[in-house]
Parts: C-alpha cells; sequence; structure tokens
C-alpha cells in the first residue's frame, strides 16, 4: 500500500474476460481506495505479473483456459507469495469453494454480488479475515470438507500406486488388472475426490491423509 494522505490499495485484476475487469476496474477507481496495477486475463500471464508487482490484492477468477484460477493460485502459494487474494466465480458449488480455500484463498465472492459486498469482502481480506459470500452455504461447505471418503482396497492400492509416479500402463501391470480397468479405477478416485486432474488427485489425497507420499532419497 502506498503512503501518503490516504491508504490505497493497490490490486491486480485476474479474469479471461476483458469486460469483466474493465468493470471491476472501473468500480475501484470510484471508490477512491485502490489502484489497479495490472490486469491479466490468463494464468500464464498473471503469475509473472503479480511476482513483479507484488500487489496487496489479487482478484481472481476461477474459470480460464490454460492455468486456471486454483492452479494460479497454488502457484502463487507455492513461490510464497503472501498477496491477499480474493476469489470472484460465478459457482457457488461446496466443492470449488473448498478446494480454493484450501489452495490459500483468502476470501470467495461470487459474480452476482452486489458492489458493497465487494468492497466489504476487499476490506475484510485485506484485514486478514477469511470472507465467504453470503449467498454460500456454510453447512454444506462444512460438511463437504469434512465429508469421509470411502475407498475400497483396490482404489486405495491405485491411488497409492498413482502417488509413486505410475502411469496407468505401469499400474495396471503391477496389479495385474487391464488398463481399461486401472483407467476406470482412476476416474472413479478423482470424482469420489471432486478433483479434475491427477494432480489434484495427489495432493488431495495426502492432505487427506489416504497416501504416503515418497520422499527422495
Amino acid at each position: 500500500m502506498t503512503t501518503g494522505m490516504t491508504t490505497r490499495t493497490r490490486v491486480v485484476l485476474v479474469d479471461d474476460h476483458a469486460l469483466v475487469r474493465r468493470g471491476l476496474a472501473v468500480l475501484l477507481r470510484l471508490d477512491g481506495r485502490h489502484d489497479v496495477v495490472g490486469e491479466a486475463g490468463s494464468g500464464e500471464t498473471a503469475i509473472p505479473l503479480i511476482e513483479a508487482e507484488r500487489p496487496d490484492l489479487v482478484i481472481l477468477d476461477l474459470n480460464m483456459p490454460g492455468i486456471d484460477g486454483l492452479e494460479t493460485l497454488r502457484r502463487l502459494r507455492a513461490r510464497g507469495l503472501t498477496t491477499r487474494v480474493l476469489v470472484l466465480s460465478m459457482h457457488d458449488e461446496s466443492h470449488l469453494v473448498g478446494q480454493a480455500l484450501s489452495a490459500g484463498a483468502d476470501g470467495y465472492l461470487l459474480k452476482d454480488s452486489m458492489d458493497d459486498e465487494l468492497f466489504f469482502a476487499i476490506e475484510s481480506v485485506l484485514r486478514g479475515q477469511r470472507y465467504l459470500a453470503a449467498a454460500i452455504d456454510r453447512a454444506q461447505l462444512q460438511e463437504s470438507r469434512l465429508r469421509p471418503v470411502s475407498l475400497t482396497a483396490r482404489e486405495r492400492e491405485v491411488l497409492q500406486l498413482i502417488a509413486n509416479g505410475l502411469t496407468t500402463g505401469a499400474v495396471a501391470e503391477a496389479l495385474n488388472i487391464s488398463p481399461h480397468t486401472a483407467t476406470r479405477h482412476r476416474a472413479n478416485l478423482m470424482q469420489k475426490l471432486n478433483v479434475h486432474n491427477q494432480v489434484e488427485l495427489v495432493r488431495i489425497a495426502a492432505s487427506r491423509g489416504l497416501i504416503v507420499l515418497q520422499t527422495p532419497s
């Protein structure tokens, strides 16, 4: 934040829709307390921009081509960036909200929120408080984050082998099953853990204690 007569927040906007970024920029500038110091339409361009600018706040969309918002957020946190991140999304599904919070989001706001909620959310996360949109079902979110995952013995074997770095073909060979069966087990695991790729599958499984990650020797 800059120092002067007033303290102004330095903000980077990340959304693949230029009109959304433009609308947010206008709102923030009219409010008078914020300076938009950068905009990005993808995770690929957002990450180096945020590293260079070191803003106080990033307003981040989840659905973007290429590196999506969740992966952008994970990479920022992996780089040690402590910039506050407010997710602004059209999706209110509890598993997506939970994934964003687990990845390091400081707040989650919906795109159909009113202007006053946007500014309240910004103020909250800048104070170090977690903010969830009023329309998000807290009980359902808590349930989805705590709900136990029931895996079969075979699914646990497949999951551990995937975590060990084996390809689907290698998993099939190790367990003496067909590649089709191994692929089906992987799809079932991804559905049960509410993830969309193998990297997320391993990360979420490790965080829930479902696998043991191998340490380099």
